[in-house]
């Protein structure tokens, strides 16, 4: 239950697969940490899930890291060895994040880095 002051009247929590269907009619969704866990196949099915659910107004925000170009970010590099060997997923560059939303329907707008290994990646249902 969201308890802050003034968003448990505007946002809800709602359990679910997002393999299988993503409640319709939000104005944002938010995937934080999801997507670097899956191989491309499983992400684009949430992804396109998302993208079924969505309202043409509606925003996707995901939280994950952006991969740099090679000898830069290192921390970055590590964690995406880590997702490939434990989970089978993996951490993708710019071009990966942007060719993975374009397959799902949506533009990326923007890939801003919030943290040393966390970006917060808009798109926007196309």
């Amino acid at each position: 239950m969201l308890r802050a002051a003034g968003v448990a009247d505007r946002a809800a929590a709602v359990p679910g697969d997002f393999f299988d269907v993503v409640p319709a009619g939000a104005d944002a969704y938010l995937l934080v940490r999801i997507l670097h866990d899956w191989p491309d196949a499983e992400a684009l099915r949430i992804v396109r899930n998302v993208h079924a659910a969505m309202r043409p107004d509606a925003t996707l925000v995901i939280v994950d890291s952006v991969l740099g170009p090679p000898n830069e970010d290192p921390l970055a590099k590590f964690l995406d060895l880590m997702m490939l060997v434990s989970a089978g997923g993996h951490e993708r560059t710019e071009e990966e994040w942007r060719a993975l939303l374009a397959d799902g329907g949506f533009e990326l707008v923007s890939a801003r880095r919030a943290t040393p290994t966390r970006h917060v990646i808009e798109a926007a249902p196309v």
